[in-house]
């Protein structure tokens, strides 16, 4: 009578699919081995954002403070402790770097800072950094409307300075590398603001599940003022750059764009941009939406879907890919599971519908 719905069900199933995933994965590396690094490193960028999005939001609320951190503290901290998996699935791509990036065989101008060796110790010092100021979210003592205590919220502080410069070069690493005579100024803030909407939504998602009182569905609402900002800020930079490229008309930063509005990647611009803020930002907006579980969630999801749709955008078009999209669903499943079933471990203790014991749902 103990047994869990997630237990029973969903764990098992994650389980198989993640198994699946995985034997896709073995299969996509013996057959095409730039196909499956180019699947991975998308599925990556992906669950980055969850740890790095929940890290960035604990460290603001040391320095801004809100009721709503009550509600969400549990769901923070095992988005956090998420961050050592999602780092480690950075490993695989060290071994394709060949296949993805080509200044790795070309004399660049920059090749001083495109190498591999500084390339890897670049990672091997997020992977440090990040883990640190995980840590420091994680274990130091915080109170549920204040945060950290005052006479250490400039720790806080610098750590918010250090994570958005290591995510920065962190962007330019993995994603606009990819075309290296492509540059963009405002680019580390297009790929933080997707990788911080994609951990709140996460974030707010499991929240909304989990909302059984009033005084949470009014953290709810705070969370969801927070994510509607942050999709008119993704908005807002990504425009930006569009902009600013299109306007300037250099040779070596529009290709860039020509190719993500060209052939089969023009639909998924425009459906990129309708549920990456066309339609959170109708649904948001309202603030009756705010209040609605169901309003929320549906919101959440499709925001997620376009954080899934954008990383696919911002990448595979400067990658030479054979036709086929299985080895991108098999890596999707296999790190989606792996993600999932240790945050749903991290999550034990919080009251959500799909993890509570049957007997407790009967009464």
């Amino acid at each position: 009578m103990r047994a869990t719905v997630w237990r029973d069900w969903i764990e098992p199933a994650t389980l198989v699919v993640t198994a699946l995933g995985m034997i896709g994965c073995a299969a996509a590396v013996f057959v095409d081995g730039a196909r499956f690094y180019a699947a991975w490193l998308c599925a990556y960028l992906f669950w980055l954002g969850l740890p790095l999005g929940a890290v960035t939001l604990v460290l603001v609320h040391d320095l801004t403070g809100g009721a709503w951190m009550a509600t969400a503290r549990p769901v923070l901290n095992a988005a956090v402790a998420t961050m050592p998996l999602a780092l480690l699935a950075g490993i695989p791509l060290l071994f394709g770097l060949g296949s993805l990036y080509p200044w790795l065989a070309a004399a660049l101008p920059n090749h001083f800072y495109l190498n591999a060796p500084f390339f890897i110790s670049r990672y091997i010092g997020d992977v440090i950094l990040w883990n640190a100021l995980a840590a420091y979210a994680l274990w130091l003592p915080r109170g549920l409307t204040q945060g950290i205590a005052p006479a250490l919220s400039w720790l806080s502080g610098i750590g918010l300075l250090v994570l958005a410069y290591t995510v920065s070069f962190a962007a330019i690493d993995w994603v606009l590398s990819l075309q290296p005579r492509f540059w963009s100024a405002i680019f580390p803030m297009v790929a933080g603001a997707g990788w911080f909407n994609t951990g709140l939504a996460i974030v707010l998602l499991i929240v909304a599940l989990a909302m059984p009182d009033l005084a949470r569905q009014q953290h709810m609402v705070s969370l969801t003022t927070i994510l509607l900002s942050t999709v008119i800020f993704w908005a807002y930079v990504e425009f930006c750059q569009f902009l600013i490229v299109w306007e300037a008309d250099l040779g070596s930063e529009i290709p860039w764009y020509l190719h993500r509005i060209a052939g089969g990647w023009q639909g998924v611009t425009w459906l990129v941009a309708i549920t990456g803020f066309l339609l959170p930002f109708l649904i948001l907006v309202w603030s009756p939406a705010k209040r609605s579980r169901l309003v929320v969630t549906i919101a959440c999801a499709i925001i997620l879907f376009s954080r899934l749709l954008d990383i696919f955008w911002m990448v595979q078009p400067d990658i030479t890919l054979r036709p086929g999209r299985w080895p991108d669903i098999a890596a999707m499943l296999a790190l989606s599971g792996l993600m999932l079933l240790w945050f749903q471990r991290c999550l034990r203790g919080v009251p959500l519908p799909l993890i509570r014991p049957r007997a407790a749902a009967a009464r």
